[in-house]
């Protein structure tokens, strides 16, 4: 009877490793998403249960008359037949996640399209931009959100500020501060754009708002001395994001503090006194970045 329990035991070991294995960890710019160290960064989150995994097969040898036990006695053939259901499942998972290796990408998902029904109308995004072009727009503001991620990933403080409002640029700073002092780099690659589309827009102040949202895949892990400590670099996340943008139809050319030509109102720091300067600028500029949703 001993034996049983422990072939039982082993199988639920197994089963709970292949999850633990298969579960991609979240990082991306920002830290919008979760990791698997135990903490949350994103109560909204989800696992993945179909991704891809490396780990050969065990072998179970059984008989006719069922497992023998210490005693000299056999499994019950509801227990056999548990464990060959078990062993089953198992193969059966392997299978689909050496396929999914395989094809190393996102397979088309109904999940993998946003819901347009939430869509701003055309003729209320031109009544506030009345050059826009939804594909040369949204197209924009997604290099804009690959220019940050890469920005990220490469500690490039300078190319943030000029994506970035003063706000957010704050979190960021401290965020990847935060990833030097424990020498760790966050890894995004492989970038596939899924969706996009304009759910709001906005002005007050002379300066435009546009919600919106994006879907996009790509792979996300961390690495420390050039070992992958965190997430799996084998495996393609997909991200459903709310971004917020602004701009402004008013901009500043001349710093507050010591009255200097700013070449590059973006920048946001005066190259003369060095003194940071408000965002006023009429480039689209990343307000808020929130994940809505990942798998």
């Amino acid at each position: 009877m001993k034996k049983i329990k422990g072939i039982i035991i082993s199988l639920t070991l197994l089963i709970t490793i292949t999850a633990l294995i298969i579960m991609p960890v979240k990082a991306d710019s920002g830290f919008d998403s979760s990791y698997d160290s135990g903490g949350s960064w994103d109560s909204g989150s989800s696992w993945d249960s179909s991704s891809s995994w490396d780990s050969s097969d065990d072998n179970w040898s059984y008989s006719s008359g069922g497992y023998s036990g210490s005693g000299g006695g056999t499994v019950s053939s509801g227990f056999a037949f548990l464990i060959i259901i078990t062993t089953i499942v198992i193969v059966i998972v392997l299978s689909i996640a050496s396929s999914a290796k395989k094809n190393n990408r996102v397979a088309y998902r109904p999940d993998t399209k946003l819901d347009h029904t939430k869509e701003v109308p055309i003729d209320k995004i031109k009544s506030i931009l009345p050059d826009y072009d939804a594909k040369v727009f949204l197209q924009n503001r997604y290099q804009d959100y690959i220019d940050i991620q890469m920005a990220w990933m490469n500690f490039n403080y300078d190319k943030l500020r000029t994506k970035l409002t003063d706000e957010l640029y704050n979190q960021y700073q401290m965020q990847l501060d935060t990833l030097k002092v424990k020498n760790e780099q966050n890894i995004m690659e492989t970038f596939t754009y899924l969706d996009s589309m304009i759910t709001d827009i906005k002005e007050e102040n002379n300066q435009i708002t546009v919600t919106m949202e994006l879907k996009v895949s790509f792979y996300d892990y961390i690495v420390k001395n050039k070992l992958v400590v965190r997430g799996n670099k084998q495996v393609k996340i997909l991200m459903h994001y709310e971004l917020v943008f602004v701009c402004n139809k008013v901009t500043r050319d001349t710093c507050p503090n010591c009255g200097a030509k700013l070449k590059d109102t973006a920048s946001q720091k005066c190259e003369y006194c060095g003194s940071i300067v408000n965002k006023v600028s009429k480039d689209w500029v990343l307000s808020k970045k929130e994940a809505k949703g990942q798998k």
